[in-house]
């Protein structure tokens, strides 16, 4: 190659590195100024499920007998009564979200990496399960997921009076496109109704899957 298919190559490449530079750079312009139409809500917290420890604190069902466990049922009562024992298991939970965006374009979440913290009492780590979320014009719901080790301060925790949700979102305009990135700090007062529904399902839940898996030993 001489010096001057060199030197028009070289141009030509120099002349490509910049159009692509510039058009990922308006796409984040873009995305970026869709953002600035967008509001996040927090909405509420609903129960997901939840995984219990049951051989740490109840052993095996003697064999060939049909006798309640005591084990199992002091354990029962100590949760109806909201005596839990530390490391009981696991709580999740999911953590709705709102997102209104005012543009007439759409957006993809493609990652939340952060934290929900009720009132000063704890902060979660945030589970995103979506490869890619789109945020439409209008409104868009959506569930951010964390969990919460079950033990004597879990009912203190979820007795919160404010939810906050915290942390660095990615969104992109398209499933697999070039990432913007936009932090988020939103808060929730709960209100005595959603707190208390809450932590019924949750105590409910528990004491549900302690019976249901000692229940299963007895077979």
């Amino acid at each position: 190659m001489n010096f001057k298919k060199l030197a028009l190559f070289l141009t030509f490449a120099s002349m490509t590195f910049a159009v692509l530079s510039g058009c990922a750079a308006s796409r984040k312009v873009q995305a970026a100024n869709i953002l600035t139409k967008c509001k996040l809500e927090v909405v509420g917290a609903s129960y997901d499920s939840v995984r219990v420890d049951l051989d740490k604190f109840i052993g095996e069902q003697p064999k060939n007998s049909i006798l309640p466990n005591p084990k199992a049922i002091l354990l029962i009562q100590n949760i109806a009564k909201g005596n839990i024992p530390d490391s009981l298991g696991t709580l999740y939970f999911a953590i709705q979200v709102n997102v209104k965006n005012g543009s007439e374009d759409t957006l993809w979440l493609r990652s939340a990496k952060g934290t929900v913290s009720f009132d000063s009492l704890a902060e979660l780590p945030i589970d995103f399960r979506d490869s890619a979320f789109a945020i439409v014009p209008g409104s868009s719901e959506a569930e951010l997921h964390t969990h919460l080790n079950i033990d004597m301060n879990a009912l203190k925790i979820l007795a919160t009076d404010t939810i906050r949700v915290s942390g660095d979102f990615e969104f992109s305009l398209s499933p697999n496109g070039e990432l913007v990135h936009f932090a988020v700090d939103e808060k929730k007062p709960v209100l005595p109704e959603e707190r208390t529904a809450f932590i019924d399902k949750a105590k409910n839940a528990v004491l549900s899957t302690i019976i249901d898996a000692w229940s299963s030993k007895l077979q």
